[in-house]
């Protein structure tokens, strides 16, 4: 994907082989720690953007994704939407 930026897939089955007995709470917490590390590689290889594809859903993580990135002061935009669909944000360093 070089250094342009890159996709990082959030859906649990992309994350975990056996989601089967998590609650939504675990689901949510695997998909934000993933998040966070994957955020903080692409900081550290200066990558220019990165794409996290969260998915349509109730909204949640996608909400909490946008929140800490604008608590990390990154700036983030709906993903290209005919690549994506609704269901992914677009982080810009």
């Amino acid at each position: 994907f070089g250094l342009s930026g890159s996709d990082i897939d959030l859906h649990i089955e992309e994350l975990t082989s056996d989601f089967s007995g998590l609650s939504n709470a675990e689901i949510i917490t695997i998909q934000l720690q993933h998040f966070r590390k994957e955020l903080d590689k692409a900081i550290l290889r200066k990558a220019q953007r990165i794409v996290f594809i969260h998915g349509v859903g109730n909204g949640r993580l996608k909400a909490e994704i946008r929140k800490e990135l604008k608590e990390a002061g990154i700036k983030f935009r709906d993903a290209d939407p005919s690549r994506y669909g609704a269901g992914a944000t677009e982080a810009i360093f």
